[in-house]
């Protein structure tokens, strides 16, 4: 019991209100402490996790991409990271089947083994959680990759030699500036070939994009000079000099206004993720310098409509003038790709007139004959279908192309829908001859493409060869013009009277136009495949094939 004088000490006590809230901030301060301990630990922990799992990662790709010592990569990439972990790693069968639950996807134990599981564990540094009397904290982080076979494949990729300028002329209409490839030129650029990665270091060091990976090279824009110089650099320090000078002379010249989309040009794939510099081990494939420019010049901004007179190319003809509308790479394609089974590359749409006038002979003495010809050319592609590395004593990719339908006419066509590609044409019939007693109307119309794809194998030798191959249609066996003209409709009107077209004046005609047929169909092809297009055909070239790099899946 309290005495009278303690009840009244006590009492006084409990009803004093100073101080108050030093004690209650002194034992809430407790909780507090605890609290940002907790905090730190688990920020720290997870740190700690995400780092582990980068590193697994790591591993995993590095065991995918030599599944024979697989544990040896494994081990390697832990000591190279400097992390203190144990593994334990599962090789098995990975399906990349997107109608598979993630879980189904990988089957340890079951063969063929193209992938691995690597899993990872560590004890967790605490700064405060270990002076408590707790279990020790674990980490455990897994990650699976699968052995991805590559190949790196291009379309468009024919190469014409220069003849009576016309290589010239279209190169310097999509460029903006002159063109001047000699044949001796034209011979070293065929022949230098360009590694895609030294070219893209090269490309960065041009753009001025000194961090980040491949694909933030890929995202930005560069101008033809660009291009040329960072070319001419690796092609120099391959020891090509010729094809080097010759990049540089065309630098020199011009002053290289029109710029290009990188990202439409090259498409490096999984390789694209690789910082700039960095070893791209297997990523050895090459591009030719021509299609480096040619690929570049079709994707050049700016205006993509041009006129040339090509008439000093095509004998017997008083003139030829063209017209050319280049439309865009479709999204989500390149012209040249680095990619896996499923991978896709396309060239663009074009559309070209030619208008060519012939001098007459004969019953047509003294006219001038008028001939237009339009070409729509919608675009052609390939799929990359395969990348065998099991079969055969080497490895091989298997393309699967489809040629660009090709409709063709003699007829006239407005110049809106000409250069506007969201609207189909409208073609009506060409005055072909226009004087004061006589007139003459005529319109064909032509097609070639295929519908279905063709399937082209690629073994190394052909990788090594530069081999290109093409599927062509079959449904145009006879030359373009030759074509068109074999179904000429003729329609003649002598002083405004509309007749059946007399004999004397369509055989004038017909062996008129016969006359410049073969030349015009190799004039049309000249500068088609200036263009890497061809009418209905697709040229496919794979540059590299790649087996065994390990991608993480999931």
């Amino acid at each position: 019991m309290f005495s009278r004088k303690g009840k009244v000490l006590i009492r006084r006590f409990s009803n004093d209100a100073n101080g108050s809230i030093a004690i209650l901030s002194a034992i809430s301060m407790i909780f507090v402490v605890a609290a940002a301990a907790l905090a730190i630990d688990v920020g720290s922990l997870y740190t700690e996790r995400r780092t582990l799992q980068g590193v697994a990662d790591l591993a995993a790709m590095a065991a995918a991409s030599d599944l024979a010592r697989a544990e040896d990569a494994v081990a390697a990439t832990i000591e190279a990271n400097g992390v203190e972990a144990t593994f334990t790693l599962e090789r098995g069968n990975y399906t990349a089947d997107p109608n598979l639950s993630r879980e189904q996807r990988f089957k340890p134990g079951q063969a063929p083994n193209n992938a691995v599981r690597v899993n990872l564990q560590k004890i967790g540094q605490a700064f405060f959680a270990r002076s408590m009397p707790t279990q020790q904290l674990s980490i455990g982080v897994s990650a699976i990759a699968a052995t991805a076979n590559s190949a790196a494949f291009s379309i468009g990729s024919r190469l014409l030699s220069v003849r009576g300028g016309v290589v010239n002329q279209v190169l310097g209409g999509l460029l903006g500036s002159n063109v001047s490839l000699s044949v001796m030129d034209h011979s070293a650029l065929v022949n230098t070939n360009l590694q895609l990665v030294p070219l893209m270091n090269a490309l960065a060091s041009e753009v001025a994009i000194t961090s980040g990976s491949y694909s933030d090279v890929l995202a930005a824009t560069a101008n033809m000079g660009d291009i040329l110089v960072a070319a001419a650099e690796v092609a120099e320090s391959n020891g090509d000099s010729s094809g080097a000078s010759a990049m540089l002379r065309l630098v020199n010249a011009n002053s290289w206004s029109k710029t290009v989309p990188l990202s439409s040009l090259l498409d490096l794939g999984p390789y694209g993720s690789l910082r700039i510099g960095d070893p791209a081990r297997g990523l050895d494939a090459t591009v030719s310098a021509l299609q480096l420019v040619t690929g570049s010049a079709l994707l050049a901004n700016g205006g993509r409509q041009l006129q040339i007179d090509v008439a000093a190319s095509v004998p017997n003809l008083l003139s030829l003038t063209m017209d050319l509308a280049v439309g865009e790479v479709p999204q989500q394609s390149a012209l040249i790709a680095v990619g896996r089974t499923g991978k896709f590359v396309r060239t663009a749409q074009t559309r070209m007139k030619l208008t060519a006038r012939v001098g007459g002979s004969g019953l047509l003495a003294g006219i001038n004959l008028r001939l237009p010809l339009y070409l729509d050319l919608a675009y052609g592609e390939a799929r990359m279908a395969a990348v065998d590395c099991q079969q055969g004593p080497t490895p091989s990719a298997t393309v699967a192309a489809r040629s660009g339908i090709a409709r063709v006419w003699i007829g006239e066509v407005g110049y809106f829908p000409f250069e506007n590609f969201d609207y189909a044409p409208s073609v009506s019939s060409a005055r072909i001859i226009d004087t004061l007693l006589v007139d003459v109307d005529g319109q064909a119309f032509a097609d070639a493409g295929n519908t279905s794809e063709t399937l082209l194998t690629f073994d190394q030798s052909d990788v090594d060869n530069a081999t290109v191959k093409r599927t062509s249609t079959n449904n145009l066996t006879e030359s373009l013009v030759t074509s068109l003209l074999s179904n000429l409709q003729l329609q003649v009107q002598v002083l405004g009277l509309s007749l059946n077209t007399p004999d004397a004046i369509e055989n004038a005609v017909s062996n008129t136009l016969a006359g410049v047929a073969e030349p015009l169909d190799e004039v049309l092809y000249s500068l088609l495949t200036t263009l890497g297009v061809n009418l209905g055909e697709a040229d496919i070239r794979v540059h590299g094939i790649r087996c065994g790099s390990g991608v993480l899946a999931g």
